[in-house]
């Protein structure tokens, strides 16, 4: 049973050395009660206390959760991933996860990002960013679709953050008009026709 005032965290993986390096980050996070780990949603059931207020679950393992929503309302999940490519995040989103952190996400944001996801808002991590090759031809992923650049998947991080184009501009030292030109390519390969599409995907689960 998490203490009153402070937060119940669950993490779901396949992994359990994984499983224990996440949970560890949390032990002694006077903000975090730590409710244990399961390999898989099935297993849920043998977990003592209440439900998690929020859960760091495997992509892989998503479905399964997504598959029984009721057992999970009133719990925010943020998605771990080694697969970050825009279907995934995509995935994500319009499944109501309330962050998406790649498996390079440095443990130090992991911590911030849960605690962002506590006050309510989204966390989203992409991954080490890829450096800028020269294109050659569309790279295009199993389904057809179209992979983000290094820099596309940057500027789908800062707008999945609300960050707006001139802020965007000043952070990665590019002009406003590169920046909307970027965007509109990440709005067209992911499917959604601007930022206000965008954020109606982004909605706490449950």
């Amino acid at each position: 049973m998490a203490e009153k005032g402070r937060c119940g965290l669950l993490v779901l993986h396949s992994s359990p050395l994984i499983r224990k390096a996440i949970l560890d980050l949390f032990r002694g996070d006077p903000g975090v009660t730590v409710l244990g780990g399961s390999p898989h949603p099935t297993a849920l059931g043998s977990l003592p206390g209440r439900r998690p207020d929020v859960a760091l679950v495997e992509y892989e393992q998503w479905q399964g959760v997504r598959g029984n929503l009721a057992h999970w309302s009133g719990t925010r999940v943020i998605l771990y991933s080694r697969d970050n490519t825009p279907r995934s995040v995509v995935d994500c989103i319009r499944g109501g996860a309330a962050g998406f952190v790649h498996e390079s996400c440095p443990p130090e944001s992991i911590v911030k990002g849960l605690h962002d996801v506590l006050s309510g808002r989204s966390f989203w991590h992409l991954g080490a960013d890829e450096p800028e090759r020269t294109p050659v031809a569309p790279r295009a992923d199993a389904g057809g679709q179209w992979k983000l650049s290094g820099r596309e998947e940057e500027i789908l991080g800062l707008l999945l953050r609300r960050r707006s184009n001139e802020e965007i501009a000043q952070e990665l030292c590019l002009t406003q008009q590169t920046v909307k030109n970027y965007a509109s390519r990440v709005f067209h390969k992911v499917g959604v026709s601007g930022r206000k599409e965008l954020f109606r995907m982004l909605r706490p689960c449950g």
